[in-house]
């Protein structure tokens, strides 16, 4: 190890105030808790290719300062939000970029979201906080089935399935669709993490309403189908229904909320594409 590589203090971030060990003079330290640059104390402040002038950036790849003249700006997309990479002109340092292109300023400035980050967290909390609601309604659902069905004197209607005895046909269509139940309420769940991505947010919204529409057709069809009217306990269906009807509204809102913003947004990119006369 040499001595430049060697630990030779501590500094603070002057982002998030965390301790740095500065393990290089020569090159831009990185903070290991907000992965901010870090110049050593004692480190040139200058381009590393042209002395007099003063560094505006850090490459990404190597940790050269360098000026505006040897920089290159790229843009890349990582879960879901654009990030801007900076390189320095070494071969090798273009090479660990290329995954990003070329960054376009003025159409990053037209295409600029950030207007969206507030809605896009709220539209996530909602559509959330429903599909999980309606993923512990599957859950209770399936259990309190289970319950009357074998431990009350309550019983789902017969199910006459060619010449299979009812005591296996009943908990086949019980387990079966509780699985279909359960399986909707996943994909709920996923398409609301969905609606954070800004370019998959008006898709998820879409999906979400109609994965949303297909789970109450569901449930009125076991309500029918089970009889579930005719239960002993008064008190277990409301509750079970007005937490379905909670969860319901809230990703119905959200749902509405993505399609609203997601189209916004890619009217926006389409209007920018437009102005600039890129292709489309």
């Amino acid at each position: 190890m040499t001595a430049s590589e060697t630990t030779q203090e501590k500094v603070l971030c002057p982002v998030c105030g965390g301790p740095v060990d500065v393990f290089s003079e020569d090159k831009v330290n990185r903070c290991e808790y907000c992965a901010a640059p870090i110049l050593s104390p004692g480190q040139n402040r200058n381009c590393v290719n042209h002395s007099g002038t003063l560094a505006k950036e850090v490459c990404h790849v190597c940790g050269d300062l360098i000026c505006e003249e040897c920089e290159q700006k790229r843009v890349g997309e990582y879960g879901g939000k654009l990030l801007t990479i900076v390189n320095c002109d070494k071969p090798a340092c273009i090479a660990e970029s290329e995954w990003a292109k070329p960054l376009n300023e003025d159409y990053l400035k037209l295409a600029n979201m950030d207007w969206a980050d507030r809605i896009d967290n709220l539209v996530l909390r909602i559509t959330g906080v429903g599909a999980i609601m309606i993923m512990v309604f599957e859950l209770i659902f399936f259990i309190g089935m289970l319950y009357f069905q074998f431990l009350t004197p309550w019983s789902i209607p017969a199910i006459i399935l060619f010449d299979i005895p009812a005591w296996f046909t009943i908990p086949l269509f019980i387990l079966l669709l509780s699985v279909l139940g359960n399986l909707l309420s996943a994909i709920l769940l996923q398409s609301a993490l969905q609606v954070y991505i800004h370019e998959r947010q008006l898709g998820a919204g879409i999906t979400l309403m109609v994965i949303l529409i297909i789970e109450v057709a569901h449930l009125l069809f076991r309500g029918l189908f089970f009889g579930l009217l005719g239960l002993p306990n008064p008190i277990f269906l409301p509750m079970l229904l007005g937490a379905f009807l909670f969860g319901t509204i809230l990703v119905f809102t959200g749902s509405l909320m993505a399609m609203y913003v997601g189209n916004k947004k890619r009217t926006q990119l389409k209007e920018a594409r437009e102005k600039l006369h890129l292709s489309l």
